[in-house]
């Protein structure tokens, strides 16, 4: 692979953070993060939240996007998006990619964050499963039944709108919340009789025990995933200029696992310790691609949230583009 020098590289953040600042007319976030003049990037540590399930850190490692950085990055772990939003919020790092869901919570619950960039995917691999040998053949023969899942997550969504597919509501269930591991461990006991989750765990849960899919995200929810950022962070010109180049090397990482899939899939399944068999399935279904924050994904990022206000199960209304920074778009 062709490595860019590592001065191009930091003249090229620099100029997209020169393009921020042309384009944050009326955004009083954005013009308070635009640099007088150039901005030393090697004095940059850019802190930012992971999770086993998505694996940036593993992503960029495998594509090369982490030579010759211009600035630091510290990664840190996290089980899933509500925990990453907090840590957003609280400015313990700096920049995270959580599910359609998190946000939306952390929204509720005002959370001192920006939303910075948009991810698609199919969806397909965000689902509610049931063991091989249940009897439950739809989500409307979940009514009564205990369904597990993690509370804030793209998960929950999918559960909550497939459900009000079938006619039914969260009341209609025991939903009982629980991190992925402890989903999948309540699933194969039979402590549960379904679980809402998404890949690799699906994945995993389809090859290693025969979980059956009953429903999928693309039948009723968005599958947007999201950037989110402390507000501290965003108002930094130095650490703006880091997330936009950051955003341009993912955006390169993830066109080479699409374009290498074989080996990305091998590298994957080595670094998270799964079946190559669910590494394979899990990214051929569930690669991320960048989007910009369009009209549209924010209109139905707001249908989500207004779902779960009419199910009460966030507080009052959130008005979800109030929390959108799209200068990060260009």
């Amino acid at each position: 692979m062709k490595r860019t020098p590592k001065s191009r590289l930091a003249g090229l953040a620099l100029a997209v953070v020169a393009a921020l600042s042309l384009s944050a007319c009326g955004d009083d976030a954005a013009t308070d993060a635009a640099p007088s003049g150039p901005v030393d990037l090697s004095t940059v540590t850019l802190k930012v939240g992971d999770q086993k399930a998505i694996s940036i850190e593993v992503l960029l490692k495998a594509s090369g996007q982490l030579d010759n950085l211009p600035y630091k990055i510290e990664f840190s772990t996290f089980t899933a998006g509500p925990p990453l939003v907090e840590a957003a919020s609280a400015g313990g790092i700096d920049l995270a990619q959580v599910g359609n869901t998190p946000v939306i919570f952390g929204a509720a619950a005002n959370a001192d964050i920006k939303i910075v960039g948009a991810l698609s995917a199919t969806g397909k691999g965000d689902a509610i499963l049931v063991g091989k040998d249940s009897t439950v053949g739809s989500v409307a023969d979940l009514k009564g039944k205990k369904v597990a899942v993690t509370k804030g997550s793209s998960a929950n969504a999918n559960l909550l709108l497939q459900l009000k597919k079938a006619g039914l509501s969260l009341t209609d269930v025991e939903p009982v919340y629980l991190a992925p591991a402890d989903g999948y461990a309540s699933l194969t006991r039979g402590d549960v009789d379904a679980w809402a989750v998404w890949d690799p765990y699906t994945a995993i849960a389809e090859k290693e025990v025969g979980a059956k899919t009953i429903a999928t995200a693309d039948q009723a929810a968005n599958g947007y995933n999201f950037w989110v950022a402390g507000n501290k962070a965003v108002a930094d010109p130095a650490k703006s200029a880091a997330i936009a180049d950051f955003f341009q090397r993912y955006a390169t990482a993830t066109k080479w696992s699409s374009d290498n899939l074989d080996t990305w899939s091998t590298k994957y399944a080595e670094l998270t310790q799964i079946s190559v068999d669910a590494s394979r399935t899990t990214w051929t279904r569930s690669i991320k691609e960048p989007i910009t924050l369009s009209d549209e994904v924010i209109a139905s990022e707001q249908e989500i949230a207004d779902a779960f206000t009419d199910a009460k199960a966030i507080p009052g209304k959130v008005d979800f583009k109030s929390f959108v920074d799209t200068r990060f778009d260009k």
